[in-house]
C-alpha cells in the first residue's frame, strides 16, 4: 500500500500536466499553426517542397547528419570500449571525465575552432602548407563530430558497463576467441545502444545551426535556412515550415528508437559480474592515443587562442581579448545573466523532473491515464529540436508579461532539457528499494517523513546529476534561446555568434573559454560530490 493517498496525488499530477500543456504543448501547436498560415493551409509546404534550394537543403541536412553521426558513434564506440574494458578504475574515471569535456562548450565554438585550425591562416594550414576544404560538408562533419562524440560516448559506455561477464565466460568455455566474443556477444548486446546513440547524435546534428552557419559556406542546410529566415528576416511562417521539416525526421527516428529498439535492449540483472580488465595491444594503444589527440586539440585551441594577439601574423601573448570583451562586450553582465538563468533552470528543472519521476514510478493509487499523458509529454521533449522549441515559444508567448524577460529563458531551458533528467529520475526510482515507503509507514511516518527522511537522502546522486545536466546545457544552448533574448536578457553563448559574424575569432573563443571554465568547475564539483555516495537499491 502506498503511503501517499490517491487524492493527495491529484493536485501535483494536474499541476505538472498544466505546466507541460502551457509550456510545451501549446507553444508547439502555435508553431504548427503558423506553418499552415497560408491559403490553402498546405500552400506553404507545397511551395517549399517544390523549391530547389529547399530540396537541396533537406538532402544536405540528412546526408551530412547521417555521416557525422556515423563517424561520432564509431569513434565513441571504440573509445568507450577501450575505457570500459582496458583501463583500471582510476584511469576509467579520468577518461570518462575527459571524454565529456567537449559537451561543455557551445556547438558554434567548434565551427570557430575548425577555422582556427584549418582555415586559410589556420594552424595546420600554416604548418603543412595546404588548406582543407572546410567551408562545406567537411567542416560541418568535423565540427559536428566534436559536438556529438561525448553524447555517444556516455550512452555507449553505460551500455558496456551493463555487460555481464558470465556471457563472456560461457563463450570462453566453448573455446571462443576474443574476436568471436566481441562479434558474437558484445556487438549483439550493444547494437541497440549503438542505435540509440546514433539517433541522439543525428537529432542534435540535424537541428544545430551554429556549426553550419560558421563553416557551411555555400553548403546550405535546413537549420541554416531557418536561421536566415527567422533570425535574419523575421519571417516566422517560413521559419515554422523549416522547423516542421526539421521536426519530422527528428521525431520519426526518436519514436523508432523508443518504441522498437529500446524494448529490445538487453540488460543485465542486478547481480551481474563485471568484465575483468585486459591490456591494450599496440594497435589498440595507437588508436586510443589517436582519439585522445583528436579530442584534446580543439580543447587546447580553446584554452590558448584567446591569449594570442592575432594568429598567424601576431602570435605574441596577450590578454587584450579578455580586456575588450569585459570592457566593451558586457561580458560581466552577460556572465551574471547566464549563470543566474542556468542556476534557476537547474533548480526548477530538477524539482519538476524529480517529482514527476517519483509520481510516475512510485505512486500506484490510480490516475494512471494522467500519469501516462505527462510521461508522454516528457518523452516528447527529448525529440523536439531547440530551433522548433524557441520559435514555438516566440509565437505563443509574444505579447505576454514574460516575453523579453529572463523568465521565458528559464522556462524554455527547462522544457528543452527536462526530458533527460526526468528519465534519470524514472530509472532511479525503478531501481530504488520498493519497500522503503512501506517501512516508513510501518514506523508511523507520514508522507512528508517519507520524502524528507527516506526518498531525498537516497536520491542525492540523481538530484545532483539532474541539476548539473540542466545547468551546463543551459550555459551552452544557442538554438532555443536565440529568438527569445532581449537587450536586458543577453546570454554569453549568443555573444559568440556576434563575434563570429564580425570575424573576431579570438574574442569568440575567449567567451567560449569562460563558459567552458564555468561548466568544468560545475562538473568537477559533481564528480567530487559523487565520490563515495551509494544508493539503497534492491528488490
Amino acid at each position: 500500500m502506498n503511503i501517499i493517498k490517491k487524492n493527495t496525488v491529484l493536485l501535483p499530477i494536474f499541476l505538472i500536466l498544466g505546466i507541460l500543456i502551457i509550456n510545451l504543448a501549446l507553444p508547439m501547436l502555435s508553431l504548427l499553426h503558423k506553418s499552415v498560415d497560408y491559403q490553402p493551409p498546405y500552400a506553404g509546404f507545397v511551395r517549399e517542397l517544390t523549391n530547389a534550394s529547399t530540396q537541396r537543403a533537406i538532402f544536405n541536412s540528412l546526408w551530412v547528419s547521417l555521416v557525422a553521426s556515423a563517424v561520432a558513434v564509431t569513434i565513441a564506440f571504440y573509445f568507450a570500449y577501450m575505457v570500459q574494458f582496458k583501463l583500471r578504475d582510476r584511469m576509467q574515471k579520468f577518461f570518462r571525465f575527459f571524454a565529456i569535456l567537449p559537451m561543455l562548450l557551445p556547438s558554434i565554438t567548434y565551427g570557430t575552432v575548425i577555422i582556427y585550425l584549418f582555415g586559410k591562416s589556420g594552424i595546420f594550414t600554416q604548418l603543412f602548407g595546404f588548406q582543407l576544404p572546410i567551408y562545406g560538408p567537411l567542416g560541418i562533419v568535423m565540427g559536428s563530430f566534436f559536438y556529438a562524440f561525448p553524447i555517444a560516448f556516455l550512452l555507449l559506455s553505460q551500455a558496456f558497463a551493463n555487460i555481464d561477464n558470465r556471457y563472456l565466460e560461457a563463450a570462453k568455455t566453448i573455446g571462443a576467441s576474443s574476436f568471436r566474443q566481441f562479434t558474437n556477444i558484445v556487438l549483439p548486446i550493444s547494437k541497440y545502444a549503438v542505435f540509440s546513440a546514433f539517433t541522439v547524435c543525428f537529432t542534435v546534428i540535424l537541428t544545430d545551426y551554429g556549426i553550419p552557419v560558421t563553416v557551411g559556406g555555400r553548403f546550405t542546410t535546413l537549420s541554416v535556412l531557418f536561421y536566415r529566415q527567422v533570425i535574419g528576416l523575421a519571417d516566422f511562417p517560413r521559419g515554422a515550415i523549416f522547423s516542421t521539416f526539421i521536426l519530422v525526421p527528428a521525431i520519426t527516428i526518436f519514436l523508432l528508437d523508443i518504441f522498437y529498439f529500446n524494448k529490445k535492449q538487453l540488460s543485465s540483472g542486478q547481480n551481474k559480474r563485471s568484465v575483468p580488465r585486459s591490456c591494450m595491444n599496440p594497435t589498440q594503444t595507437l588508436g586510443f592515443l589517436s582519439v585522445i589527440l583528436i579530442i584534446v586539440i580543439p580543447l587546447i585551441v580553446v584554452c590558448l587562442a584567446p591569449f594570442v594577439k592575432g594568429w598567424p601574423y601576431e602570435p605574441s601573448f596577450t590578454t587584450d581579448h579578455f580586456t575588450r570583451i569585459f570592457r566593451t562586450g558586457r561580458i560581466t553582465q552577460l556572465m551574471w545573466s547566464s549563470v543566474s538563468i542556468a542556476l534557476v533552470s537547474g533548480v526548477l528543472g530538477t524539482i519538476l523532473s524529480f517529482i514527476s519521476g517519483y509520481i510516475y514510478v512510485r505512486i500506484k493509487s490510480g490516475w494512471g491515464l494522467f500519469k501516462k499523458i505527462t510521461h508522454g509529454l516528457f518523452m516528447i521533449t527529448l525529440a523536439i529540436p531547440g530551433l522548433a522549441m524557441g520559435l514555438g515559444f516566440a509565437l505563443f508567448f509574444r505579447g505576454t508579461l514574460i516575453y523579453n524577460t529572463a523568465v521565458i529563458l528559464v522556462i524554455v531551458n527547462i522544457m528543452h532539457f527536462v526530458g533527460s533528467p526526468y528519465m534519470m529520475a524514472v530509472n532511479h526510482f525503478k531501481l530504488l528499494n520498493p519497500n522503503l515507503e512501506d517501512i516508513c509507514r510501518s514506523l508511523g511516518g507520514k508522507w512528508y517523513h517519507n520524502i524528507i527522511d527516506v526518498i531525498l537522502p537516497n536520491s542525492k546522486r540523481v538530484l545532483l546529476d539532474s541539476f548539473v545536466y540542466l545547468f551546463t546545457n543551459s550555459m551552452i544552448t544557442i538554438s532555443a534561446v536565440s529568438m527569445l533574448v532581449s537587450a536586458r536578457t543577453g546570454l554569453m553563448s549568443l555573444r559568440i555568434t556576434t563575434y563570429n559574424n564580425q570575424g573576431d575569432w579570438e574574442s569568440a573563443i575567449a567567451v567560449s573559454l569562460l563558459i567552458f571554465a564555468i561548466n568544468v568547475v560545475v562538473k568537477l564539483w559533481q564528480t567530487m560530490s559523487r565520490s563515495g555516495r551509494t544508493l539503497v537499491q534492491g528488490g
